[in-house]
């Protein structure tokens, strides 16, 4: 985390794949937290075709084939469809459980969109990232930048380079989730000192998981 400072990330060299492994356990527990917000009896995929929907106190059924992929899991759960009722008190930002029969194998979200007339219901199940290289910020005072950024005020250009779930960022067990940006992308940063830093959005909620330094070495070999 960053507490009251930025943390100091490993030098990586501008010739290599970007590899980075992130745990998140919760401060009162100790425990990994399920990023995915599922649940599976078997711990592998399930595959279910009727479903017990809860937000709140409304319980309604859907008939939806969904699978509760096994990890490593991406995207495929961020905006979940299905139906259920119609005419249901059902809003965005609502919590939402969507469970088998045994209860066993279910998934935990929050509402994204409800169409009371058609009863379709799309939800976002567990968390989402994202992940952003940026040029770093100045060391010195002044104004303007030289080529090593060593003083001036930060730029507002936008990430050089970025991540996000299902698109180089992988919830790999739980607590656990990995950043991936492969070389032919990561080989666009020079030498120098970069801002990195992770987000995550429950649905409702953004939360910084870190603010970091990346120090980029140049790889000294050509393409």
């Amino acid at each position: 985390m960053y507490g009251n400072a930025p943390i100091l990330l490993d030098p990586r060299t501008n010739r290599e794949d970007f590899l980075l492994s992130v745990s998140i356990f919760d401060d009162d527990t100790g425990l990994p937290v399920n990023l995915a917000n599922t649940a599976t009896a078997s711990g592998n995929a399930f595959t279910g075709a009727l479903w017990t929907v809860t937000d709140g106190v409304i319980s309604t059924t859907s008939t939806t084939s969904i699978t509760i992929p096994t990890f490593p899991i991406g995207n495929q759960l961020s905006a979940l469809s299905l139906t259920v009722g119609l005419g249901l008190g059902i809003v965005q930002g609502d919590a939402v459980k969507i469970a088998d029969a045994t209860g066993l194998n279910y998934m935990l979200g929050t509402v994204t969109s409800y169409t009371p007339s058609n009863g379709l219901l799309v939800c976002q199940i567990g968390s989402t990232f994202q992940f952003e290289i940026r040029r770093g910020p100045p060391r010195n005072d002044g104004s303007g930048y030289l080529p090593w950024y060593d003083f001036g005020t930060p730029d507002q250009l936008g990430p050089l380079l970025s991540a996000s779930l299902g698109n180089g960022i992988l919830i790999t067990d739980l607590g656990y989730m990995q950043i991936l940006i492969k070389e032919a992308q990561f080989r666009q940063l020079g030498l120098g000192t970069f801002s990195a830093d992770l987000t995550m959005f429950d649905g409702v909620n953004t939360k910084q998981v870190f603010i970091a330094n990346l120090p980029v070495l140049y790889g000294g070999v050509t393409q």
